[in-house]
């Protein structure tokens, strides 16, 4: 007799980036937020592009184009607002998106390849769509590199 391991499906949030797209695990969206007046502000962040304010909440913005590496996106149609955890520090951030976004379901993603140069560490795993592979990111992952080199980190 054979034990058959039950997977639980998960669902991920696929958005455009530039000339790719990207995917983060559903359970980290929070919302998606009409676009909104940007707040901008005196500072030396390169992948803050400002602020804007959700439920009483300030969030920042991260400028998708300077974090994921892609050239200038068109103008945004809404913000999507993701939480982040590491350790016990957790809080939200935004993240314009100029195109549809799409959740899938789906009952697991493979394992990220690994890259020599570390490029890929903060890829969590890849959706198979069709021919298309999909990056899942660990926004986890990443705001901890930014918060300990300053740059970004794709």
């Amino acid at each position: 007799m054979t034990v058959c391991a039950e997977t639980t499906p998960r669902s991920f949030v696929l958005l455009p980036m530039g000339t790719r797209r990207i995917a983060f695990v559903a359970d980290f969206v929070v919302k998606l937020a009409s676009p909104q007046r940007l707040q901008n502000f005196p500072h030396k962040t390169p992948w803050i592009s400002g602020v804007i304010v959700q439920h009483n909440r300030i969030v920042p913005v991260y400028d998708a184009n300077a974090l994921f590496n892609e050239p200038d996106a068109p103008e945004r149609r809404f913000y999507m607002i993701v939480q982040w955890k590491i350790g016990e520090s957790r809080d939200l951030c935004a993240i314009p998106v100029a195109g549809e976004c799409e959740l899938v379901s789906t009952g697991s993603m493979t394992p990220a390849k690994p890259d020599l140069d570390g490029q890929r560490r903060f890829v969590a795993g890849l959706l198979l769509m069709g021919r298309d592979e999909i990056e899942v990111l660990d926004l986890n992952e990443m705001i901890r590199a930014l918060r300990a080199t300053g740059e970004p980190p794709l």
